[in-house]
């Protein structure tokens, strides 16, 4: 099938823990697809992102934030950040100046050197840091990616990504077009309502256990505009799951009647969502939990 043609290939997003790389993706597709929280680690497995326009097919491929391996499950986070990151046409670093350079930007700047093909460095937050930052921040990227194309932006407001697309899109291969041009993504929706649903209970737990917390979906029904969903967040020990449900079962509708309406938003359907809670014990170490459930790419 002839999608058409133009400069197209695809770009791996790179970077520390909250760096900006979900922002950004959703911010480019002006789409809701991968989750984002200030907690790091949000981001478990490849996220692919589309933006087509006459001239080109940018696949902006999400990864998770370059961090030390503490289990299997980060250690299969580790391996999905080396596969795309040396399989894509492009790197974009996108570093956050707002944070002190540490282990882990070194991590993600010595990832972008390491990648086949070309990089460019994207300092994030601009509607936040100060020149001072900016500069310290480049300085110290530059130092270990070598000299590639810098670009100040803010995924936040928008600032600075048309220059920056027009940059990816100067390195593109010509080529076919891989997709339709009004398909953003090649994850279904119901990927996309787990992260959702993570992502709430996320906001809603703060700093209480966002590690400890998946989510997924144990049924999905539509039936003409209305979509019956049955989901569930899965934590690690009895206590997490007190936690998750809240005194009266407060904590948990909150999350349910938060990710309710997100979805409904994305979708316009009525959506009738029920929520659980499961402990999985340590399941951030369970290769088949893991791989079987699709939280993570790779299994290590």
């Amino acid at each position: 099938m002839d999608f058409g043609k133009g400069r197209v290939g695809y770009v791996t997003l790179v970077g520390r823990p909250n760096a900006g790389k979900s922002t950004l993706l959703n911010r480019l597709l002006g789409y809701r697809l991968s989750a984002v929280s200030s907690k790091p680690n949000t981001t478990r497995k490849r996220w692919l992102g589309i933006v087509t326009d006459g001239e080109s097919q940018i696949i902006f491929v999400d990864t998770p934030g370059v961090h030390r391996a503490l289990n299997r499950m980060h250690r299969a986070m580790k391996k999905t950040v080396e596969d795309e990151s040396s399989n894509g046409d492009a790197v974009i670093c996108l570093c956050d100046p707002t944070r002190e350079f540490g282990n882990e930007d070194r991590m993600a700047a010595e990832v972008t050197r390491a990648s086949n093909g070309p990089a460019v460095l994207a300092v994030n937050k601009t509607d936040k840091a100060d020149k001072e930052e900016i500069e310290k921040a480049t300085e110290r990227y530059l130092e270990i990616t070598g000299k590639i194309p810098v670009f100040e932006i803010s995924a936040q407001t928008g600032e600075g990504l048309t220059e920056l697309l027009n940059k990816l899109k100067e390195l593109m291969p010509e080529g076919p077009f891989l997709f339709p041009a009004d398909q953003i993504t090649d994850s279904i929706e119901r990927e996309i309502a787990e992260e959702v649903v993570r992502e709430t209970a996320i906001e809603w737990l703060h700093d209480e256990l966002p590690q400890s917390i998946s989510a997924l979906l144990d049924s999905w029904s539509v039936k003409g505009k209305k979509t019956r969903i049955q989901a569930s967040i899965i934590v690690e020990r009895e206590s997490q799951k007190a936690i998750v449900i809240g005194r009266g079962g407060q904590v948990i509708e909150k999350i349910r009647k938060s990710a309710r309406e997100k979805l409904m938003a994305m979708t316009d359907d009525f959506v009738d969502m029920k929520l659980r809670v499961k402990v999985v014990k340590d399941w951030q170490n369970k290769k088949q939990f893991l791989y079987e459930n699709r939280i993570v790419d790779t299994i290590q």
